[in-house]
């Protein structure tokens, strides 16, 4: 009959105990030998690792320091010009606007911006916020914003006003504004800015026409007709008893250049509500009136006073006036235009010995 097998417990191992304790008796020595011992003995004393810290500069009153200067800096799209030195601690005083100005009140897009200049003063060295409001005169409502950002006092910024603004003709109010660092602000007087659109250029000059005898030039540059038809004649009949005064130079339905027959002096330009729409008169050096109506509206390229030369263009044929086919109706008489209805000449002698380009 078998014996039942007991459990036996665990015992440690008298080897594994034995040396578990010459080793933490080892531990022991060593520290205790690590804390007594003396330089004498070659144990060498901790030197502690230095580094090297600089604080980092905080912001103060709202401003990021800056100790070295700055260049001078700016670029076209409108970043202001960087102030020589912001300082550290601006001062916590009140600053108002010492200069204020702008270096042309008229602008004309397509050339170079005028100039904002701005400086700012203080009893005490101080820094502030600087931001130019431009208004519409017309109905005094802001519609631009340009900032100059953080400007020192005592030191003048400046800055091209914003290429925005070009392509919106009209009128402006300029105000600067200024934030200091109390929180409160200050403003100077507005300065005023018209900003135009450029001029439309003039049509180019045409080449040079042929002259015919004593420098005379025909009226109607390109393709024309003055002689196909007796109704274009002067003193042909017209409604009311009326007789033609001139000679009509039709234009195909076109409406070409007609320049000065002659050199001479312009006397009148004006809307003959009569029948004759848009019309130019000019004495001829010659001691001749010239009268050229019926041209179309916007081509006057002259105004009283103004010395014309012959060839030179002075508008375009056209059909003001009346219910006209685009013609040039070219009239002569004896100077002063007004006082000598009545006694026109006939153009046709001397159109027909000018040199043109006329089929008919």
């Amino acid at each position: 009959m078998s014996r039942a097998t007991q459990p036996q417990t665990a015992v440690p191992s008298t080897r594994s105990v034995k040396t578990t304790a010459v080793l933490l008796a080892a531990v022991t020595l060593s520290c205790a030998a690590g804390v007594g011992a003396s330089p004498a003995l070659g144990a060498e004393t901790p030197t502690p690792t230095t580094q090297s810290s600089a604080p980092s500069a905080a912001p103060t009153g709202g401003l990021t320091a800056r100790t070295a200067s700055l260049p001078r800096t700016a670029n076209p799209e409108g970043t202001p010009t960087v102030p020589p030195v912001v300082p550290d601690a601006p001062a916590r005083v009140r600053a108002v606007v010492g200069r204020f100005a702008l270096s042309a009140p008229t602008w004309t897009t397509g050339t170079a911006a005028p100039k904002i200049a701005i400086r700012i003063d203080a009893p005490q060295v101080t820094a502030a916020r600087v931001q130019v409001r431009v208004e519409d005169r017309a109905t005094s409502r802001v519609v631009l914003r340009q900032s100059f950002g953080v400007v020192r006092s005592g030191a003048e910024v400046s800055q091209q006003v914003t290429p925005r603004l070009a392509g919106k003709p009209g009128s402006y109010r300029l105000r600067v504004l200024v934030r200091d660092q109390t929180g409160r602000k200050s403003s100077a007087t507005a300065r005023t800015l018209k900003v135009e659109a450029p001029a439309a250029p003039r049509p180019a000059a045409p080449a040079p026409v042929p002259q015919g005898a004593g420098g005379y030039v025909f009226p109607v540059l390109g393709a024309c007709n003055f002689r196909s038809s007796h109704g274009q004649r002067f003193h042909a009949g017209r409604g009311g008893g009326r007789a033609h005064n001139g000679h009509d130079i039709g234009t195909f339905d076109g409406f070409p250049p007609v320049v000065a027959v002659t050199s001479g002096t312009v006397s009148r330009v004006w809307f003959d509500g009569s029948g004759g729409g848009w019309t130019i008169v000019f004495d001829g050096d010659d001691g001749t009136a010239y009268g050229y109506l019926h041209l179309k509206t916007g081509s006057i390229l002259v105004q009283p006073g103004e010395r014309v030369a012959a060839g030179q263009t002075v508008a375009n044929a056209g059909n003001t006036g009346g219910d006209y086919e685009p013609h040039l109706h070219f009239e002569m008489r004896p100077i002063p235009w007004d006082a000598h209805r009545d006694d026109a000449v006939d153009p046709l002698p001397l159109l027909s010995r000018l040199p043109n380009g006329c089929t008919g």
